[in-house]
């Protein structure tokens, strides 16, 4: 017999008292007759210690009733065979290791290498092991299949030499789909066919505020599966972070401003920082509170220099107080304008044009009338045969243009769509507007503002109507009153010719006075890709574009010298440290700047709520031992079986029945001494 609460049987000591009781006697047993008892002075009768055990039976009784009450609220069972658990097999585990920037602190990896170490050292015969890192990507080591095809000698050492082999890289932390990435690597079965007893993922991270989080939403969690927690702390020290940011694009401001956001630490305790350019130069001081992020415009760079390496000072931490800067190089955008009209001439179309595109900074749109390196191309009056085949050509290519028609263009507009009849007829009337306008088109987006959106001001005084043929994949962007199309765009071969049925001079609308017309011109050259900024600042981990589509082969070069040769249109991948990177093509040479993500300077640690939160199955901070699992389940076993048998109530029942025995027999026997003593 087994009992849930064994220290209610210390109760059983109280029969100690019925026997004690037993044992002493305080009056005497016979009553002598005596003649008065006026003159002596009464003395109580002393008590004295039997000799034997009168009444045996009360006793044993009266004991009994106690042993039963003490071993009732000990709650006994009767010991039988359990079930036999299914899940005789060892467990899963899958170590996930941080290898991101944060992890570069001093003392950081050593201890994360550590628990690592720690857990495979720990590991049983029958359990399979998964080594795996994480920081912008996901990385297996050690692989379940790959640890169980090892002998167990060879497990450790072999699991270790592949984990000293690792250090942190200059990556971002991507830790939820890190996360979603281990839990999938768990097997239905251990390799003898059995059930696992559990499933882990132990996490060995610095935990940081500045991990990305995604992916975790929704995620389907097996549900025998945990995670447990092993943080890793660094030094009290404070941080904040550096980061130049990307200058491309910006056409407005100041030519030479350089923009940076730094980041100081939640945990930080300084607020006062400096930056300045590496190799002299420029600084200037800059007042940050813990856990703000702002942005400050840098000290100025040396004149005639294209690069940098920009530093910030103040801090405990130097992993992220360096952001490299390379000078964004002007954009020519040549724009083929063909059949145009003197840019002198304000009846024309190449007047208004040359108004639009003004001087920026850093970009420089050309008109120019050839197609040679054109980007992008405008046609409008009567174009020779042979430059409409050669238009076509150019489109067939890849290109894009926008055609103006009119009336004298009919046979150029027949060469470029390849139709043998255009349909084309002048339309009659006062004026038309536009009718429907399709704003989920990339060049109308920009418009789809209920602010923006009225183009009922414009009046078209003329334009063409064109039946288009059925055959022809055409889509209509925008189309007049009278249900005529006004903007349609077409595909030709490979590129995409845009066509507007009225032009812009005054002859033919309203539409180059409107404020709409500088806007729709630039939303047609960004939808033809003529005018995407080349980018020149990037984080570390992602693409470069290759600055060639065509010809030759790229030459590549790392900021730690190694050389890489990449086929004309193919990106970069290798950014994995951050520095000036080099690009060489067709005697051209470019620069970009790769830097650490800002978020990898917030080291605060992250609350573990938000990942439970999200649905991650959090187990304990610290691993539990195994032993320690095993007696809690014997013990859930042990507390189903009592509760199912109830041998408690039988004891009481038995206790209560006992007791009325004893009142009984104890009232008999009083009666009995009592009719004794009368008889005496």
């Amino acid at each position: 017999m087994n009992f849930l609460s064994p220290w209610f049987l210390v109760g059983a000591l109280a029969i100690a008292g019925p026997i004690l009781f037993h044992l002493i006697r305080r009056a005497a047993r016979e009553r002598m007759p005596f003649s008065s008892l006026m003159f002596l002075h009464p003395t109580p009768p002393r008590t004295v210690r039997r000799r034997k055990i009168e009444h045996l039976l009360l006793l044993l009784l009266r004991c009994a009733c106690l042993l039963l009450i003490a071993t009732g609220f000990a709650r006994p069972f009767l010991s039988k065979s359990l079930p036999v658990d299914t899940a005789t097999g060892g467990q899963q585990l899958v170590l996930l290791v941080d290898t991101s920037a944060s992890m570069r602190r001093d003392g950081i990896w050593e201890k994360a290498r550590a628990v690592a170490e720690r857990y495979l050292a720990k590991a049983s015969p029958a359990d399979q092991v998964a080594v795996m890192t994480f920081d912008r990507q996901v990385r297996t080591v050690v692989s379940l299949a790959e640890w169980s095809s090892w002998t167990t000698d060879a497990r450790f050492a072999s699991a270790k030499q592949r984990l000293a082999a690792i250090s942190p890289g200059w990556m971002g932390t991507q830790l939820g789909f890190a996360l979603t990435a281990a839990a999938e690597q768990f097997q239905h079965n251990t390799p003898d066919g059995t059930l696992p007893k559990s499933r882990v993922v132990v996490l060995i991270s610095d935990m940081q505020e500045g991990a990305k989080l995604d992916g975790l939403q929704g995620h389907e969690w097996l549900k025998d599966a945990r995670v447990v927690i092993e943080r890793v702390d660094g030094n009290n020290e404070s941080n904040a972070g550096l980061e130049i940011l990307d200058p491309s694009g910006n056409t407005t401001g100041q030519e030479n401003d350089i923009h940076v956001r730094v980041v100081n630490a939640g945990n930080s305790r300084k607020e006062k920082f400096r930056l300045d350019w590496g190799g002299g130069g420029a600084s200037s001081d800059i007042y940050l509170p813990p856990g703000q992020s702002r942005t400050f415009t840098a000290p100025k760079l040396a004149a005639g220099t294209a690069t940098g390496k920009l530093q910030l000072s103040g801090d405990d931490i130097e992993f992220d107080n360096t952001s490299y800067f390379t000078a964004p190089e002007i954009e020519n955008i040549p724009i083929a304008c063909l059949g145009m009209e003197p840019s002198n001439d304000p009846a024309g179309l190449l007047y208004y044009l040359q108004r639009i595109f003004q001087p920026a900074p850093r970009r420089n749109v050309q008109l120019v009338d050839s197609l040679t390196n054109a980007a992008f191309a405008i046609i409008s009056g009567k174009l020779p045969q042979e430059q409409s085949s050669a238009v076509r050509d150019w489109l067939t290519g890849g290109k894009s243009a926008l055609l103006v028609l009119n009336n004298a263009q009919a046979q150029a507009f027949a060469t470029l769509l390849g139709l043998s009849d255009p349909s084309l007829t002048e339309s009659s009337g006062d004026f038309a507007l536009l009718g429907r306008i399709d704003f989920k088109h990339p060049i109308f987006a920009p418009f789809d503002d209920p602010r923006f959106s009225d183009f009922s001001r414009i009046h078209f005084w003329k334009h063409r109507r064109w039946e288009i043929p059925s055959a022809l994949q055409a889509n209509v962007l925008a189309d007049f009153d009278d249900h005529s199309p006004a903007l349609v765009e077409v595909p030709v071969g490979k590129g995409r010719l845009l066509i507007l049925t009225s032009g812009w001079n005054p002859e033919d609308s309203q539409l180059a006075v409107s404020s709409k017309f500088p806007p729709l011109i630039q939303t047609m050259l960004e939808w033809s890709g003529s005018t995407a900024p080349v980018h020149y600042q990037f984080r570390t981990g992602d693409p470069i574009p290759s600055p060639a589509t065509s010809g030759a082969t790229v030459q590549w070069q790392k900021p730690d010298g190694k050389q890489i040769a990449l086929a004309a249109g193919a990106p970069f991948l290798e950014t994995d440290m951050p520095g000036i990177y080099q690009v060489t093509w067709e005697n051209r040479h470019r620069q970009f700047a790769v830097n650490l993500p800002a978020d990898e300077s917030r080291i605060a640690p992250m609350p573990i709520d938000e990942l439970a939160r999200l649905g991650v199955p959090i187990g304990a901070v610290k691993e539990q031992a195994a032993a320690t699992a095993r007696v809690q389940k014997r013990e859930m076993q042990r507390t189903e079986l009592e509760n199912h048998q109830k041998l408690w109530r039988w004891m009481l029942a038995a206790a209560l029945a006992i007791a009325l025995l004893e009142i009984i027999l104890s009232g008999w026997l009083a009666r009995r001494a009592a009719t004794v003593e009368a008889i005496t």
